[in-house]
């Protein structure tokens, strides 16, 4: 979405702020937002980093091994960094629940005319929303309640937690991907700020990313955690390599 984290900010300081078409939308001061990349710092931050939200998801080694290099930055750069992680043992079921009713909300009326040319995990997605009841809807909710308390109590005492983005590397656009990002959803279910970065390559030259999330509206914090990061290890100019290509050049 960005190529570096000043962008990153630029294009968040014009989502973001109120407005009354979203009642959940809050005022925010937008300056900071731009400032927060042109002052880099964690130094003194206490951050917590997991490769796999305590046990809960199956991560590539390589990947694993890359995610902790990036939190030695954090370490380098003055945070007190440390291998934690909250109680996430309820996000599948909290994510399979509400992302349920997502679908519905969302998709349930294009099915009866559209279902064939629909993605099939929409599909199941979708039609695994109309089969909750009510009593199944009300337990995601208090399942989420609960996991909202752990972390708020986890972050209490932390500034960032550092996950990978995703459990392997790119894979071909043709392999199916069935499991669930709950490296991601997790947060975004909690409606907390994340930024994701790259943070490096893998043996093959396939990019690997950063989490990093932060307190509830502390959006700031993350993009100078971020941009202390890029500040470190800089990734602009570091590109994966290509596939090189034969090309056909036509003369008119």
């Amino acid at each position: 979405m960005a190529r570096t984290v000043g962008d990153a900010a630029l294009m968040l300081s014009v989502m973001a702020g109120p407005d009354d078409r979203s009642p959940i939308s809050y005022d925010v001061d937008t300056r900071e937002l731009l400032r927060a990349p042109k002052t880099p710092a964690v130094k003194g931050w206490r951050v917590a980093w997991t490769p796999d939200l305590g046990g809960l998801v199956q991560v590539d080694d390589e990947v694993r091994a890359i995610v902790e290099r990036a939190a030695g930055v954090f370490a380098g750069a003055g945070a007190e960094v440390e291998a934690a992680c909250p109680d996430m043992s309820d996000v599948p079921e909290i994510v399979r629940l509400t992302r349920g009713l997502l679908m519905v909300a969302r998709h349930a009326d294009k099915l009866p005319a559209h279902r064939d040319v629909l993605q099939a995990g929409l599909v199941e997605n979708t039609e695994q929303g109309l089969a909750l009841s009510a009593r199944d809807v009300a337990a995601g909710e208090l399942l989420r309640t609960r996991q909202w308390a752990r972390l708020r109590e986890f972050l209490g005492e932390r500034d960032l937690l550092l996950t990978p983005t995703t459990a392997t590397p790119p894979f071909p656009i043709e392999r199916t991907q069935n499991k669930r990002s709950f490296l991601t959803y997790a947060f975004s279910v909690m409606g907390l700020p994340a930024i994701s970065i790259p943070c490096g390559f893998t043996q093959a030259g396939l990019p690997v990313g950063l989490q990093i999330v932060g307190k509830r509206r502390g959006d700031a914090a993350v993009l100078r955690a971020a941009a202390a990061f890029e500040a470190a290890r800089p990734w602009v100019n570091s590109l994966p390599p290509v596939i090189p290509q034969r090309a056909t050049v036509h003369r008119v």
